[in-house]
């Protein structure tokens, strides 16, 4: 349930929410807010995919810890930079919604967690359960902590404890 948390701020707030709180902090204009946006979401499926193959190979544990360390890095960085400098959000958004592909190592981890037997309703239940808590809350919150760099630091701190959590994954193989 901690990692779809994780899932659900990577793709609620890193991906839905950051081209209105690009528009609101940094006043970007709408429509290169919404580019930025699309290079964001062409990123995260080339990071699912890869991170998928990742995880197949070193361990989903690992792929998760690297990639979720790296999205709060980069999530800040685009932040601080687009501060700077605003021509720089369409690399910056890109490089973040890369890492945001990290979540596509988590179903691996829902998929080995679950014996056979009760693998679909474990899924189902955890997965469903953690998405409609916190999908639902995370735009209440992140908008209620609005000051600041409230949408970095609710993402990171997630990252933080998706990287945490990792820890304690155990690698067994897959039971058909």
């Amino acid at each position: 349930m901690l990692l779809t948390w994780m899932l659900s701020a990577a793709i609620v707030v890193v991906i839905l929410m950051t081209p209105t709180l690009l528009q609101k902090q940094f006043h970007i204009a709408p429509a290169t807010a919404l580019v930025a946006n699309c290079a964001a979401t062409l990123c995260l499926t080339i990071g699912c995919v890869l991170a998928g193959a990742i995880a197949g190979r070193i361990g989903a544990g690992k792929t998760i810890f690297v990639g979720g360390l790296a999205l709060a890095v980069s999530y800040y960085l685009l932040f601080q930079q687009v501060a700077l400098d605003a021509s720089t959000l369409l690399p910056w958004y890109a490089l973040a919604g890369f890492f945001v592909g990290v979540i596509g190592a988590i179903p691996f981890v829902m998929v080995k967690s679950f014996p056979p037997a009760v693998r679909f309703s474990g899924i189902s239940f955890s997965y469903n359960v953690a998405y409609a808590l916190f999908g639902g809350l995370t735009p209440i919150v992140v908008s209620l902590m609005m000051k600041s760099l409230a949408p970095v630091t609710y993402v990171g701190a997630l990252c933080v404890i998706g990287a945490l959590t990792t820890l304690f994954i155990k690698d067994r193989p897959v039971e058909r």
